[in-house]
């Protein structure tokens, strides 16, 4: 029979942990004041253009079906109203009032710009500019206002996640404004300030690690192993991300939004911003599968307090595997649904399937989700093993070890 950690060794245990989550702290906290960005160093475009254009919310007031080829207003008196105007492929001209009251007229191109048809009485944002020549406005559709229906979806998201996970799903939304708020303030503008983007990802994601996890787990020694856990996992897909970028020669520009980006910074480092962004991706997974495997074996340590460390490892090891090969379908499907729209569009130009696989365009998405599943995969073992580590030792007495660990391995 082993015998139980004494006291001591436990106090001692508790007293190096502390010191190494106080030294992580002060070390995130620390790089994290030297990449704070000052406000001056921030590149962002004003709200308005120098020509005076703005965004403005107005109310429809009528919408007439026309040709797309017709201009004038008189013109649209004639044209026979079709029933449904965006399945026939025209264009609209809106009518609609300022809050002022002034009335505006804009026209809307099913084919070229947003096919949802609006209605008489709904609200639309417009583009207005002014005429250089004639001193006149012109306004152009720019989106639907969805404010107010997408804080009522939060809400009721809210309400559904505090309804079944009570304080602790209460605690998780604390912890995922504590995220919002971390990539807002810091992450965000000290990339546009040209901070190194690597630098930034792992001290946010440290960050964020630690103060979700204690916060939606509490203070103990299952938090602080996944915490590691996952601390491990980031660090790897830093380092990975950086090496496997440059071995593969990528520019980190796959899109006309990373192109807008450069020309926007002209001194990002963009292929630094693609690992970025493959070690934040990974957090919610990397979460998961760490306090998931931590979690186990604190379970299976109560269920059979006198099972052995190898039994222990073992059995937690074998849980891990299986939520293993889920986690990585949950990476692999989550990018694939975010590029779906990308891929549809390549997959009509003629091209080679190796040739098409191995385009930046594609192979960005490729490598991000290949990196981020193996630091979610190297994550989990060493997960397990500070866990198996931190818990209690075997208890004296009670079954016989051989019982305990074939007990043990039914109910894993």
């Amino acid at each position: 029979m082993r015998r139980r950690l004494l006291p001591s060794s436990r106090s001692r245990m508790n007293v190096v942990l502390v010191a190494i989550i106080a030294t992580l702290l002060l070390g995130t906290s620390l790089a994290a004041a030297a990449l704070w960005p000052d406000s001056e160093q921030v590149q962002v475009r004003d709200r308005v253009d120098p020509a005076g254009s703005e965004i403005l919310t107005v109310r429809v007031t009528d919408v007439t079906p026309i040709a797309c080829s017709q201009g004038a207003p008189e013109a649209a008196e004639t044209q026979a109203a079709p029933t449904d105007p965006a399945a026939e492929g025209g264009c609209l001209r809106v009518r609609a009032s300022l809050p002022v009251g002034k009335p505006v007229t804009f026209t809307l191109d099913h084919t070229n710009s947003h096919p949802v048809t609006p209605r008489e009485g709904d609200q639309v944002r417009v583009i207005t500019s002014s005429s250089a020549e004639s001193g006149s406005a012109n306004y152009y559709f720019y989106d639907y206002p969805r404010s107010g229906k997408m804080l009522t979806i939060a809400v009721v998201f809210a309400l559904i996640v505090i309804f079944v996970g009570r304080w602790r799903g209460a605690l998780s939304l604390v912890g995922v404004a504590t995220a919002v708020a971390v990539l807002v303030l810091f992450v965000l503008p000290a990339v546009l300030a040209g901070k190194p983007p690597i630098l930034v990802a792992v001290t946010a994601s440290v960050g964020i690690m630690t103060v979700v996890l204690y916060l939606a787990h509490g203070i103990s020694h299952r938090t602080t192993a996944a915490l590691f856990g996952a601390m491990f996992g980031i660090v790897f897909t830093a380092v990975a991300g950086f090496g496997v970028t440059r071995w593969l020669r990528f520019s980190g520009i796959a899109s006309t939004e990373d192109a807008s980006l450069l020309m926007s910074v002209p001194g990002l480092n963009m292929n630094d911003l693609l690992t970025a962004t493959i070690v934040i991706a990974g957090l919610g997974v990397l979460n998961d599968i760490t306090v998931a495997q931590a979690s186990a074996v604190w379970e299976m340590r109560e269920l059979n307090p006198q099972a052995s460390k190898r039994r222990l490892y073992q059995a937690a090891m074998r849980i891990g595997r299986d939520h293993i090969a889920s986690s990585i379908y949950t990476l692999v499907f989550a990018y694939a649904g975010a590029m779906l729209g990308v891929l549809l569009l390549i997959y009509t130009y003629p091209r080679d399937l190796i040739d098409l696989i191995t385009s930046e365009q594609i192979g960005q998405e490729i490598v991000r989700t290949l990196i981020g599943a193996a630091g979610l995969v190297l994550s989990m073992p060493v997960t397990t093993a500070l866990a198996v580590l931190f818990a209690r030792e075997p208890e004296a007495g009670g079954a016989p070890a051989a019982d305990a660990d074939s007990a043990l391995q039914r109910a894993s």
